[in-house]
């Protein structure tokens, strides 16, 4: 999607996001300790903001079922409608430094270790490969735990989103992470845009899949794309934004960013995303040592 400097500037809103509970999201994993890192996904908020549309008309298609093995993102079909609208929205950070985070420590089975005589295959139902399934084993006996590194409640994110549909609610709540954690977002029109001629460095998150000339410099890795922290976005392509701080009386931010970022169907992938069928490994014969 090419923009030039006699397009109209888009409509730009920043929005406040404060945790009300503790959010966490598979980021690194070192061991048994799996980190949170401090940046929201520009594609889990879009999700979470109810804006992707299923063609069954289902508001936020849901890909976590009983059945969670056979459900797979379609990004390309959610972000379709999304795309051609001009809507968008960018990662969320922390303005102020980094969040208030803390170590959690878990247990990945619940009550099911309790239980010597019942069997791994109550315990996952939900595999599909007969193989992985196998009875009277000690997989249902001993407990995994570990360590989770999570933002905690009261964490407050800033993000900013292009375009948005006229009847879309400015203040609602939403669901976060693998914990679906409550978050209120509230949203509030940037009233100061510019176009900047010369290249300049963001001070906000920006995705270089959705952002054509994007030079990352400080490239952050999650699912399922890089992020970067910190990008040099090309001249006749920036915006200068300027809004007040959302928890600071007073103070304002001043915010660079790309004019037209769009979803990249080429970063995300096939439209129709399947599960590599891993049942013929079982099937194949092993070699014989000599």
């Amino acid at each position: 999607m090419a923009t030039t400097k006699h397009e109209p500037l888009p409509t730009i809103f920043y929005g406040a996001l404060e945790l009300h509970g503790d959010l966490f999201f598979a980021s690194l994993e070192f061991h048994d300790l799996v980190e949170t890192l401090p940046v929201v996904h520009n594609y889990a908020l879009t999700y979470a903001l109810d804006l992707c549309t299923a063609e069954s008309g289902r508001v936020t298609p849901l890909y976590w079922t009983t059945e969670r093995r056979k459900q797979q993102p379609r990004y390309a079909d959610d972000f379709a409608a999304l795309t051609q609208a001009g809507v968008y929205v960018t990662p969320a950070k922390s303005p102020d430094g980094l969040p208030p985070t803390a170590i959690r420590q878990y247990a990945t089975r619940v009550d099911e270790y309790l239980h010597a005589q019942r069997k791994i295959d109550d315990v996952l139902s939900w595999e599909p490969n007969p193989n992985k399934r196998k009875a009277n084993t000690l997989a249902s006996l001993f407990p995994l735990h570990g360590y989770l590194k999570v933002i905690t409640v009261g964490a407050r994110f800033l993000f900013y989103a292009y375009n948005l549909p006229p009847e879309f609610p400015l203040q609602r709540y939403v669901r976060l992470g693998k914990f679906n954690s409550k978050a209120a977002v509230t949203l509030r029109r940037c009233p100061e845009i510019a176009a900047v001629e010369n290249t300049q460095v963001t001070t906000h998150p920006v995705n270089p899949m959705d952002v054509t000339g994007t030079i990352p410099l400080n490239l952050v890795t999650m699912r399922p794309t890089p992020l970067a922290m910190v990008a040099h976005l090309p001249g006749a392509e920036v915006l200068k934004v300027t809004h007040p701080h959302p928890w600071k009386n007073g103070a304002s931010i001043t915010a660079y960013l790309p004019r037209a970022p769009h979803y990249s169907a080429t970063a995300i992938g096939e439209t129709r995303a399947t599960v590599p069928d891993k049942s013929r490994k079982a099937a194949s014969k092993r070699r014989t040592r000599r």
